[in-house]
């Protein structure tokens, strides 16, 4: 037989309704279920609504500033800073060496930290001393220096014989005092005086500027005569 048994097609537009009842009905399964793309409805997916503490979305608005900083930071950070340099103990600078070539004086310094006048006078037997309660080569006011002067034929500890040579220095003068720090600090000499411990000589160790003063004795005039040189400091090298 050649005659075929033909099924109906369902017309068009029933098909396309069934395709949109079917479409729906799988979408609102999919949304019961969390499987709706965000893309879709319109939502932000739940995965990423979330912070860590799960909260709130997270806006750039609560990030710091992730670039250069601007001016008020830049200034805080700076005033941070120069609080910290300000609360560190600033390093003392000694004097430990000094030298007058124009009268043949290369001499360590020591620094001790009594003014009694017995020890110090021990203290001389090893070289010139800075008093205690001078100036610093870091601050201002004046260094004092004071060693012995001995004009005996025979001596045979030569430090007694440590500043023989300071009265020959003349105004102009230079003298390097050497630093703790390994900075040389240059002085020009202003003059060399005569006085006495009966007197009433005083050297000011406060003030204004950078003084150094040498004290050594005129064993020649007698127990109580003194040489002082004092000099002005000039710089750094």
């Amino acid at each position: 037989m050649t005659s075929l048994t033909h099924r109906k097609k369902a017309p068009v537009p029933v098909f396309l309704a069934a395709t949109v009842l079917i479409f729906f009905a799988t979408l609102s399964a999919a949304d019961s279920i969390g499987f709706v793309p965000y893309y879709i409805d319109g939502s932000t997916p739940a995965s990423q609504s979330l912070t860590a503490s799960g909260s709130h979305d997270l806006a750039l608005s609560e990030l710091p500033q992730l670039g250069e900083q601007n001016g008020s930071a830049d200034t805080a950070l700076a005033a941070a800073a120069a609080a910290a340099a300000a609360a560190k103990p600033k390093r003392i600078v000694y004097p430990v060496r000094i030298s007058i070539p124009s009268v043949s004086i290369n001499l360590p310094v020591q620094n001790p930290s009594t003014t009694d006048i017995d020890a110090l006078d021990a203290l001389l037997v090893k070289g010139p001393a800075r008093y205690a309660e001078s100036a610093t080569l870091d601050k201002e006011g004046t260094v004092v220096i004071f060693a012995h002067s001995s004009h005996l034929p025979i001596v045979h500890n030569q430090m007694y014989k440590a500043f023989n040579s300071i009265p020959d220095a003349k105004a102009g003068d230079p003298i390097t005092i050497k630093g703790s720090d390994g900075t040389d600090y240059l002085y020009r000499v202003d003059s060399v005086v005569k006085a006495s411990t009966n007197d009433g000589t005083k050297i000011p160790l406060a003030g204004s500027g950078e003084k150094l003063t040498l004290v050594t004795c005129d064993t020649l005039t007698g127990k109580s005569a003194r040489y002082i040189l004092t000099a002005t400091f000039i710089g750094t090298d």
